[in-house]
């Protein structure tokens, strides 16, 4: 009975020393997305409760800066025609600028200068067209998806931190929202041209669903609106009763302040929803969007 139960803390322990060391190349990944003298305040902890998460590895005072990090990726965030550089809403089809190469459309020239060549190279391969305000309607709500899946060639380091990422693909299968998915965006990428050879209906799932589950929105004071995808920050778990607050700075960049002191092995927590939504609101949001039931302390009182 003695070995078995040596044997049993034996294998929990294996299993222990592997998580973690799994867990900090993960995280040595995740970094690269922050300045290279960053020294963030905080390790990656593993639970069956809420899976990864980030753990103060110090006292934490009110007001100070958590986390700076760079967009993997980002796009706008828009129903109709939208610049593709700064995400800037036009309604007339004369008002945009369009690249020579690969035909996106920008809000001006300099916007336009602004495209990357990584990127135009990969545009250029597809058949977009530019006819009418409808087409680039399309293109504005697919673009995130496309510089996702052309990240290998534009940026390796990018791809890599938002590979770490989860799709719950499989939670989405056979959903409404899987379906709109398909008849929306991999219909829509096939016929501009994506070979399904290169890529796969199922790899175009998966970077919608990291999208929905990871990608954090922005609104400017002017109103304008985008997407983008901080892998590191999307570690951050969920709570109602958050410890700290974000922010996306103008270039873009997205900065985590401790909102109250917060002790060394605290989680670090955000909120995902409005904090002024009710109990309700704010739990069916989360499973629907993130597939998670919220068990915090606000929500179970």
């Amino acid at each position: 009975m003695e070995m078995e139960l040596d044997k049993k803390r034996n294998e929990e322990e294996t299993t222990s020393k592997t998580t973690e060391e799994l867990l900090l190349r993960e995280l040595a990944v995740l970094k690269l997305g922050l300045d290279r003298n960053a020294k963030p305040p905080f390790v990656m902890k593993y639970s069956e409760e809420s899976g990864r998460g980030l753990i103060a590895n110090r006292n934490i005072k009110t007001g100070e800066i958590i986390l700076e990090e760079t967009a993997a990726v980002w796009g706008p965030k828009a129903s109709g025609a939208c610049c593709l550089q700064c995400s800037l809403e036009l309604c007339e089809l004369s008002s945009f600028h369009f690249c020579s190469l690969c035909h996106l459309h920008f809000c001006s020239t300099k916007c336009c200068s602004l495209h990357l060549s990584s990127e135009c190279a990969e545009m250029q391969k597809l058949s977009i067209n530019t006819d009418s305000l409808e087409s680039l309607s399309k293109l504005t709500l697919a673009i995130l998806v496309l510089r996702c899946l052309f990240l290998p060639q534009t940026d390796p380091q990018a791809w890599i931190r938002l590979r770490l990422l989860q799709d719950h693909v499989e939670e989405r299968k056979d959903t409404k929202l899987q379906k709109l998915c398909q008849d929306v965006l991999v219909n829509y990428l096939r016929d501009i041209g994506l070979n399904r050879n290169q890529i796969s209906d199922n790899e175009i799932h998966q970077v919608c669903g990291i999208l929905d589950s990871n990608a954090f929105e922005s609104k400017t004071l002017d109103g304008v609106e985008s997407r983008a995808v901080f892998p590191l920050s999307a570690m951050v778990n969920s709570s109602c009763l958050p410890n700290m607050t974000h922010v996306t700075r103008k270039n873009r960049k997205m900065v985590f302040v401790a909102s109250r002191d917060i002790q060394e092995g605290q989680e670090l927590f955000i909120c995902y929803t409005g904090t002024r939504w009710g109990n309700l609101t704010r739990r069916k949001h989360l499973l629907l969007t993130k597939h998670f039931l919220c068990r915090c302390p606000r929500c179970l009182d």
